[in-house]
């Protein structure tokens, strides 16, 4: 077929080309004018010249303006797939909006950040806290030939003991049970450099530590072996309070006076309750005047008064058993007014009283101290 060699442009008026096919060869043709077409058979592909290289309108490199996320169907799960360490390195300050940082672990690096367990731990002493341990051993194990129990408790496989008094001071640590008769060796996680530091915790399962907690205090060297680990009783487990018998009793966690100690005493006026004695955390004393004696407290006594006779003494028992008494007071009940008597020490636990007028009953009321 013959080729038509066009001088001119061809103006079409806007008619549709059918079969247009560019130039095609494995490359590309000399001298090229702005958006000459070009079908490069090496590629498989139609390029179009810009004036400085052949471009691929297909290849992302060569696509220009703005893309919509929209329009990019694996954008999202893509993006969001990465992981923040596989982006670049913040080079400013990160800002985290008020919101807090989750999940970290322990730092390592005198760089790294501090979770907040790690920071209580450190105003505690604390440098970490280990998995607990079943005993603690506060005496030499046979570490070649395990026993079958320690510390009074007899150990499976898998569970693991403290060993803090070996004669070898440096085969102190933490170590798993393998089975009696076999030999021990160092739990995994206390087993390697950084493992075990100054400050760090277990705390006892069972055996007579039980509930308590062991802290390391020496300064490590090297890899757990290499040094000697130092383990300090850090806790107690708890306060136990005992009841001595002495007048107090101790149920569950409440403390009450042991009735049984209680001097009790039923009389005309009623019941009475003695003091409970030094022996047992009183005073000695089984009366209540006799209790005020031996803390050196004053008592007092007070009551209405019988029918006085004018002129003659009246009697009044006050049981303050004693003669060291202040003047007794004599108030009149209907009008609150003290009058004056004649007051009379009888004995340790009496008074008498004498008015120069004859009185009924109730009239007056009268009170001592002593």
């Amino acid at each position: 077929m013959a080729t038509t060699d066009f001088r001119f442009p061809i103006k079409l008026n806007k008619l549709p080309v059918q079969g247009l096919v560019p130039e095609a060869a494995s490359s590309p043709p000399t001298a090229p004018v702005e958006g000459q077409l070009w079908t490069d058979t090496a590629a498989h592909v139609v390029k179009f010249w810009n004036l400085s290289a052949w471009k691929n309108p297909l290849a992302r490199a060569d696509h220009t303006g703005t893309q919509t996320a929209s329009t990019i169907s694996d954008l999202a799960g893509t993006v969001q797939g990465y992981r923040l360490d596989q982006f670049a390195a913040p080079t400013g300050p990160l800002n985290v909006n008020g919101q807090r940082v989750t999940n970290g672990a322990a730092p390592t690096a005198a760089s790294d950040l501090a979770t907040k367990d790690y920071v209580d731990n450190a105003r505690a002493g604390i440098a970490g806290v280990k998995d607990p341990v079943e005993v603690a051993a506060t005496s030499n194990v046979n570490l070649a030939a395990l026993p079958a129990t320690i510390d009074g408790v007899t150990l499976t496989v898998g569970q693991s003991f403290l060993a803090t008094a070996q004669t070898t001071a440096t085969e102190n640590g933490i170590y798993a049970y393998p089975g009696a008769g076999l030999a021990g060796a160092r739990r995994t996680d206390a087993d390697a450099i950084g493992e075990i530091l100054d400050g760090t915790l277990v705390a006892v399962g069972q055996g007579t530590k039980a509930g308590t907690q062991f802290i390391q205090t020496a300064t490590p060297s090297g890899a757990p072996g290499a040094w000697t680990q130092t383990w300090t009783q850090f806790s107690s487990g708890g306060q136990t309070y005992t009841a001595d018998g002495q007048g107090i009793e101790l149920t569950g966690t409440a403390f009450s006076i042991k009735l049984a100690d209680v001097t009790l005493a039923k009389s005309a006026s009623g019941l009475t309750v003695g003091l409970v004695p030094v022996a047992k955390g009183g005073t000695g004393a089984t009366t209540a005047a006799g209790g005020r004696a031996a803390l050196g407290a004053a008592g007092k006594f007070s009551a209405n008064v019988g029918a006085l006779t004018g002129g003659s003494a009246l009697n009044v028992a006050h049981n303050l058993n004693t003669a060291d008494v202040l003047e007794p007071s004599l108030r009149e009940i209907s009008s609150g007014e003290l009058v004056g008597a004649k007051f009379v020490v009888v004995d340790a636990n009496t008074v008498s009283v004498t008015t120069s007028a004859s009185y009924a009953a109730d009239t007056f009321r009268i009170t001592v101290v002593g």
